[in-house]
């Protein structure tokens, strides 16, 4: 059974004693033992109404974008209920200045020729609606030309902007659906904790109560 983006996402908010089985990053291999990072989805309600009309007009050329926000104001995903680490955090709109001042800092390390080589066509016309909290990864939607409505993740070791989805109810599945693809993104920069030791541990297994 098909279900949107939208619907995934829904499903997910829902579900009872979500949680990730994890491992230590003991180095230079992981340690045996392991920890039950329960888990937790915080959302915020949408805009007002007269702030929500002016942001919707704004987002026309990205209708599935506008979509979510008259149903949320933000959501922060797959968040540590002991420490304050999160996975994914899909930003109030009043936040998307500052984060695009952050992904701007690092186009600020480019040369010209850099630039050129490195930054897509649509880079002059875009939004930031979201990042991968402590990372220095944001996430862009273009507002113009051929990937208008693509979410790309700005990955800025390599420098790589990486489709996320070809619109936004694409990349809204791409964040609810925990198979082992995201929760190995999600160990890439996310680190949760026990409240007791030092050590931070990497989601392994993603778990839920029916």
């Amino acid at each position: 059974m098909f279900m949107s983006g939208i619907a995934k996402l829904d499903a997910l908010l829902n579900r009872k004693k979500q949680r990730f089985v994890c491992r230590d990053t003991g180095w230079p291999e992981p340690g045996p033992k392991q920890h039950i990072a329960y888990i937790k989805h915080v959302v915020q309600p949408p805009a007002p109404a007269s702030v929500l009309a002016v942001l919707l007009k704004r987002l026309r050329a990205v209708p599935q974008l506008a979509a979510f926000y008259e149903r949320y104001g933000s959501v922060r995903l797959y968040c540590d209920t002991v420490g304050s680490d999160s996975a994914f955090y899909i930003a109030d709109p009043d936040d998307w200045a500052s984060l695009k001042a952050g992904f701007r800092t690092w186009l600020e390390l480019l040369s010209p020729d850099e630039e050129e080589e490195l930054l897509p066509d649509w880079v002059d016309n875009y939004i930031v609606i979201g990042e991968v909290p402590y990372s220095g990864n944001y996430f862009l939607v273009p507002l113009s030309g051929e990937v208008t409505g693509h979410v790309f993740e700005f990955e800025h070791d390599g420098f790589e902007f990486i489709d996320r989805g070809k619109n936004f109810d694409a990349f809204l599945d791409y964040v609810s659906t925990v198979n082992a693809s995201l929760i190995e993104d999600i160990l890439c920069h996310t680190r949760y904790s026990d409240g007791e030791t030092e050590t931070q541990w990497l989601a392994q297994e993603y778990q839920f109560d029916a």
